[in-house]
């Protein structure tokens, strides 16, 4: 149960916010005041994975301050929508820093509503750095047209019609878990009548409320590279307007700071404000680990040459990603001739296992799978530990179209309606001991 607190604004508005603490393995150097984007209540911030990574992150450098702005989640709702959505948020943003007694601040603002630079620029002297994830810069004699791209885009996807998560989190798309939670957090968030008159302020005044030229702290932008929902020139445009800013680009397509590479993101924050790259330990997870391999890779590919083979092994990648995201497991990444991908139980391996095994049998493609339970330790976007060794080595004792696991999967299934053949023990590679291994012998 997190400890959720009230400051008060000048205006009689409550602003709920969420005081963690410092990371007890790390020097603190300073309180984190974190000024999220888009509309999800901080109620649902550490049951996302990568959100509690990246504030696990936050946490190495000291207290982190969260909070939910007027309109959203556990805060009063907004009353006044004479005055822009912006300043109120900043008045919020004030209130909480007062009541939370943060000292020597680094604000860490996803800066798409201009709240984080504003407070900046107006409070210099509250702040000690600023960092500025994807903030919204737009040339003056592009606004109009960008505003309204973005404005018919927000609206579609309020009203149920365009799936934004396409642009903001194209990595997790297909991860079914992940959309069940921004789902969940749309609703909680803000209501379907309040959200979009958010968004129109917050379009018609950014503009005109832009206080980049006035920033005078030390400033971090941060923008990955190949993210479609923001503005091209946001590293060109901030450095012409923001003063002494450090700009970095990261590898990457998503616009949420908590999807992706969470730790490129905590490791260039961590570095502008202590001079070193914190990283908090791999989380440590019990996983089914599920391994495929298209048989006969090099054979096909020699016959089909090139070109055709590149389009085999893309209808397998997405194949398996849209079946593993079904059943709420993610593609951890490709291996050339298949994936390894993680799954939320051996029951649900052994389902979309199966599934693949046929979909792919469809366009007369023969794959080995490897299906393993254990502790994994998952760090950034990548995955370890003697759980993916073991998983690997399984799958490569598979023949063609075969579906090999070992005795923790067999054991973790006891008592539902699946049959194993033993294959016996067998010695994997680089893995200690002798491993009893088994292929599934009828469609979970």
């Amino acid at each position: 149960m997190i400890d959720v607190r009230y400051a008060e604004v000048d205006d009689g508005t409550h602003v709920a916010y969420v005081v963690l603490d410092a990371d007890p393995t790390a020097e603190p150097a300073c309180d984190v005041v974190m000024v999220p984007g888009g509309l999800i209540p901080l109620e649902l911030f550490d049951e996302e994975p990568g959100f509690a990574r990246l504030l696990d992150g936050l946490r190495s450098l000291g207290r982190v301050i969260i909070f939910d702005r007027r309109g959203l989640g556990l805060s009063d709702p907004i009353t006044d929508w004479q005055r822009t959505v912006a300043e109120q948020w900043t008045d919020d943003l004030a209130a909480v820093m007062d009541a939370s007694d943060a000292r020597g601040v680094v604000l860490v603002a996803w800066d798409g509503f201009g709240v984080g630079s504003r407070y900046a620029a107006m409070h210099p002297e509250r702040v000690s750095a600023l960092v500025l994830y994807e903030p919204t810069i737009v040339a003056d004699d592009d606004w109009a047209s960008w505003s309204e791209r973005r404005t018919q885009r927000i609206m579609a996807n309020v009203r149920g019609e365009d799936d934004i998560l396409a642009q903001v989190a194209p990595s997790r798309i297909a991860d079914r878990t992940f959309r069940d939670w921004y789902a969940r957090a749309g609703r909680l968030g803000a209501s379907p009548s309040t959200a979009p008159r958010i968004w129109d302020s917050v379009l018609r005044s950014h503009p005109r409320d832009s206080l980049h030229e006035q920033i005078a702290v030390p400033t971090l932008v941060l923008h990955r590279r190949d993210n479609q929902y923001v503005n091209d020139d946001v590293l060109t445009l901030a450095a012409e307007r923001i003063p002494h800013a450090t700009l970095v680009e990261l590898d990457g397509r998503d616009h949420f700071p908590f999807v992706g590479d969470v730790d490129a993101v905590v490791a260039e924050i961590t570095e502008f404000v202590v001079g070193e790259r914190r990283l908090p330990a791999p989380q440590r997870l019990l996983s089914a680990v599920m391994f495929t391999d298209l048989v006969g890779s090099t054979q096909r590919a020699a016959s089909l040459g090139d070109e055709d083979w590149k389009s085999v092994l893309d209808r397998h990648d997405e194949a398996v990603r849209v079946l593993v995201g079904r059943r709420g497991g993610s593609v951890v990444k490709t291996t050339g001739d298949g994936v390894l991908a993680l799954l939320p139980s051996a029951g649900v391996g052994l389902r979309v296992a199966t599934e693949i095994r046929r979909d792919l049998s469809v366009d007369g493609l023969d794959v080995r799978i490897g299906v393993h339970v254990g502790d994994i330790d998952r760090r950034r976007d990548d995955v370890s530990g003697l759980a993916v060794n073991i998983a690997s080595r399984a799958m490569s004792k598979g023949g063609p179209g075969e579906i090999v696991v070992t005795v923790s999967v067999v054991a973790a299934v006891a008592g539902q309606a699946v049959a194993f053949e033993p294959l016996g023990a067998h010695d994997l590679k680089g893995v200690p001991g002798t491993w009893e291994l088994f292929r599934l012998a009828a469609e979970t």
